[in-house]
């Protein structure tokens, strides 16, 4: 495209509104001093929401170490003095883990015949 669709027209006295404007002002002035007008704004900003979200993540990061905290020996002695460990095979773990044992006692897996010809897919 051209460089005359880029832009609008403007009559004299909308020019001169527009000068008057804030948004006017500004871009004036961004063409005198692009970097103290555009370039130490956008710096300034970036800067303070760094320090923003340091202070956010630390928050963060706060709370979640008050959920995990030290124990001290007392509770770690009561802890290691629980006698709450079950005694028992790594198959009766397995099946009472996939609730095998309280739907039958007797089940046990068993291998299905292949058809002949089949492999038996054995690595």
């Amino acid at each position: 495209m051209g460089t005359f669709g880029n832009r609008e027209f403007r009559t004299k006295k909308q020019q001169q509104e527009r000068a008057k404007s804030f948004m006017g002002m500004y871009t004036r002035l961004v063409k005198k001093n692009s970097f103290i007008y555009m370039g130490i704004p956008m710096m300034l900003s970036l800067v303070f929401a760094s320090h923003v979200m340091t202070n956010l993540l630390s928050a963060k990061f706060e709370r979640h170490d008050e959920k995990v905290k030290e124990l001290d020996e007392t509770e770690a002695l009561k802890l290691a003095t629980q006698k709450k460990r079950r005694v028992g095979s790594i198959n009766d773990e397995y099946y009472r883990l996939q609730g095998f044992m309280e739907e039958s006692k007797d089940y046990e897996p068993k291998r299905v015949k292949r058809l002949p010809g089949e492999s038996e897919n054995v690595w």
